[in-house]
């Protein structure tokens, strides 16, 4: 390559480092908005094709980031299982979701006993099969999460991430994920998968030591509910149904 066309591609790189600069860096900065993540395939094949998206490492110190760019739908079902172990033993629990409007509505089937949980208003409503009445009390951010016997995965977004030990993507349950494994305190290790269409965790663990004491696994899930799903009260009070349209949240 003679010396004319050497300073030619020099110069082209520098034009192009500029440019990759000036989209990821400056102009975010000058408009106040970042540029849409859009998180790949696992599964995909890239080589030789033309990349639509930026691909997204996820890594301790950027799963954060990745996780919080996703969004859940606003209408669903879907069927977990959830089972606690302890020395010696275990209990399974077969739960029911269904999700829509602001409304969740949970049945918890275990040991031959059935519990109904509502969320939405604000309020947590919980009674059980056979019952005319309910219990209610004020319902927070995390509660719909826990009254599905899952816990809030987002809360990993506050978390310190020398706390987050591993973060990839993986295929679970035969969903494409993103995999984070977080430390507590006393030897407690969390894993969570998160479905990266869905947002939702479709997949839990959590260890004291080298002993698992929960797992969830989702088996089913469907978006939208039916139009004329209905999340009433055990008295027959109806306070929503669905119209079978899925609306992502924000």
């Amino acid at each position: 390559m003679d010396q004319k066309n050497r300073t030619i591609l020099v110069i082209a790189i520098a034009v192009t480092v500029v440019a990759a600069v000036f989209v990821s860096i400056v102009l975010p900065a000058i408009t106040g908005r970042a540029p849409q993540v859009t998180l790949p395939n696992v599964n995909q094949e890239t080589e030789g094709e033309s990349q639509a998206f930026l691909p997204v490492e996820v890594t301790p110190e950027t799963v954060q980031t990745v996780i919080a760019s996703l969004s859940r739908p606003d209408s669903y079902y879907r069927e977990l299982t959830v089972t606690l172990f302890w020395e010696g033993g275990d209990s399974a629990e077969q739960v029911e979701i269904w999700a829509d409007g602001g409304y969740v509505r949970t049945t918890i089937a275990t040991g031959g006993t059935v519990q109904y949980r509502l969320v939405g208003e604000g309020k947590l409503r919980l009674w059980y099969a056979g019952d005319q009445t309910w219990q209610e009390t004020e319902a927070g951010d995390g509660t719909a999460d826990l009254a599905q016997r899952i816990p809030t995965y987002e809360d990993v977004l506050d978390l310190d991430t020398q706390q987050i030990t591993a973060a990839n993507y993986e295929e679970k349950n035969g969903k494409d994920c993103i995999f984070i494994e977080v430390e507590g305190v006393q030897g407690v290790v969390d894993r969570y998968w998160i479905a990266t269409d869905t947002g939702l965790l479709c997949a839990a663990e959590t260890y004291e030591g080298d002993q698992k004491v929960y797992e969830m696994t989702e088996n089913q899930f469907q978006a939208p509910l039916e139009a004329g799903t209905v999340f009433s009260l055990p008295d027959g009070t109806v306070l929503h149904e669905s119209s079978g349209v899925t609306v992502p949240e924000e």
